[in-house]
């Protein structure tokens, strides 16, 4: 499945000195690489300077006729940090927010400005493992200018080595090494989501301290089915025990003898990687390098091959609201009291669970009544205690329609009129209600009861004359209180 809507896509694979490029289309289901090279900044120019490398990219680009404009971007690990993080069962959809609360404690305070996101995914009915990411913004920034001066259009921001490890995962519980033109990076999958990346060395770095990091990280990698322990880009030790095979990706372009001594350092496991595995054919001919590179290009041509996206975050800051605050604290407070009923509602299967086991209990004990009365007191009275929780959710939650559509109502009234404040909210059992609030004219506490009093849901509505404000700490904001009562009429069902 396509990921971005395009046929061709390039990769590249950032590094300190140059950039390796791989082109990949697709065409009838079938990926290939169409063109592959290396890209070497010109003298004296570095990633600092995004502009002028962006346009000589340009023209090495036309230069070498790749014809593709998306492109995913790929970091070096060393511009990563990562911290692997094991969640509680919990929905998809809350796990960002839970996710956003912890992450800046999770990284050194010192470090300013990241741009933060998270590969793996959660699950409501079980735990999940998932790796935390973070990235300096300034790295986002600089990608962004090279690649509008090199008129690319960046579809995602991604470490490679993670991309590469995840189109290595076909070799079960596999570490990936890869040897870059920038330096030598480790990898591994957990699963299906990735959990470790890490910086291991320069890319000539003696081969015996690049087997024994490699060793240290398996040792710290969990095995399926363990528990989390602790530790960087990990969690959880094995105890000694082999991560399995290490596939090693050579595109700094190596010497056999270099090649060969790298991989018998990691011992009898190691072996080098297949460009097959890639999914896109073999490279170019007389093109050496460039695993990272094609994985990228085929990772954008994959749905959800990307495992972190530092372009489109899922950890980003949500916008903030253009509403007054007083707005926002009265409409926080109805989502405060909403998630309080809908939590009380998931806790009522239990309750009701609860209920059934004390009466099978009472069952049980018909015939010891005498001898054993108190329990049987104690349990008649739990019974008795969730009936009456019952009865607040014998159908359809009438509270969460009622604050709900007071909540649609508020927010309008805010925009057309923005000068009103609501601090008191009473609803009984009958679905009889009271607003409580301040304005700073009549017309404003007028145009609240207006829209009530036009709503099927809300009957006998009614208010007080907007009276002074006798608070005098609100009164310069807010020179006038009122009350409007009303029925709430539910929707059957």
């Amino acid at each position: 499945m396509k990921k971005f809507g395009a046929n061709k896509i390039l990769g590249l694979a950032i590094g300190e000195r140059s950039i390796l490029i791989a082109e990949v289309s697709i065409a009838d289901g079938q990926r290939q690489i169409s063109r592959a090279g290396e890209f070497v900044y010109p003298a004296g120019v570095t990633l600092q300077d995004s502009l002028p490398l962006g346009t000589a990219l340009a023209a090495y680009l036309k230069r070498e006729g790749f014809s593709a404009k998306a492109a995913v971007f790929g970091i070096p690990a060393k511009w990563v940090l990562t911290k692997s993080k094991e969640l509680p069962p919990v929905d998809p959809s809350l796990a960002a927010g839970m996710l956003r609360l912890q992450v800046e404690s999770e990284f050194s305070s010192e470090l300013k400005d990241l741009v933060y996101d998270y590969a793996g995914q959660t699950h409501a009915s079980q735990a999940s493992h998932v790796l935390l990411a973070a990235t300096p913004r300034r790295h986002v920034e600089q990608l962004s200018v090279l690649a509008e001066a090199a008129r690319l259009d960046i579809r995602a921001i991604t470490p490679t080595s993670l991309v590469l490890s995840a189109a290595t995962a076909g070799v079960s519980d596999a570490l990936v090494l890869s040897i870059t033109p920038s330096g030598t990076e480790l990898a591994a999958q957990r699963g299906s989501s990735p959990s470790l990346l890490r910086h291991v060395g320069s890319t000539m770095a003696v081969t015996a301290s690049v087997a024994g990091e490699v060793r240290r990280a398996a040792m710290m990698l969990p095995r399926n089915g363990t528990t989390a322990g602790s530790g960087n880009g990990a969690n959880g030790a094995t105890n000694g025990h082999s991560h399995g095979q290490v596939v090693v990706w050579d595109d700094a372009g190596l010497d056999l003898a270099a090649r060969r001594a790298v991989t018998e350092a990691l011992g009898p496991h190691a072996r080098s990687g297949d460009f097959a595995m890639l999914g896109a054919g073999d490279l170019p001919q007389g093109v050496q390098a460039g695993a990272g590179a094609v994985a990228l290009a085929v990772a954008g041509l994959t749905e959800g091959a990307i495992p972190v996206d530092f372009q489109h975050p899922r950890l980003a800051e949500p916008k903030k609201s253009a509403l007054p605050r007083p707005v926002v604290l009265g409409i926080a407070a109805a989502v405060v009291i909403v998630l309080t009923i809908i939590m009380a509602y998931v806790n009522l299967n239990h309750m009701e669970n609860q209920r059934d086991a004390l009466q099978d209990k009472i069952a049980g004990e018909k015939e010891s009544v005498n001898n054993q009365p108190s329990q049987v007191e104690a349990a008649r009275k739990e019974i008795e205690r969730n009936k009456f929780a019952a009865n607040w959710h014998t159908g359809k939650p009438r509270y969460v329609a009622c604050f709900t559509d007071l909540t649609n109502a508020i927010p309008f009234v805010v925009r057309e009129r923005p000068k009103i404040f609501i601090f008191g909210l009473t609803l009984d059992e009958n679905m009889k209600g009271e607003i409580h609030g301040r304005a700073v004219d009549k017309d404003s506490a007028n145009a609240l009861y207006d829209i009530l009093n036009k709503s099927p849901r809300f009957r006998n509505v009614s208010a007080d004359r907007a009276k002074e404000n006798s608070n005098p700490e609100t009164k310069a904001e807010f020179p006038y209180t009122f009350t409007i009562s009303f029925n709430y009429v539910p929707l059957p069902g």
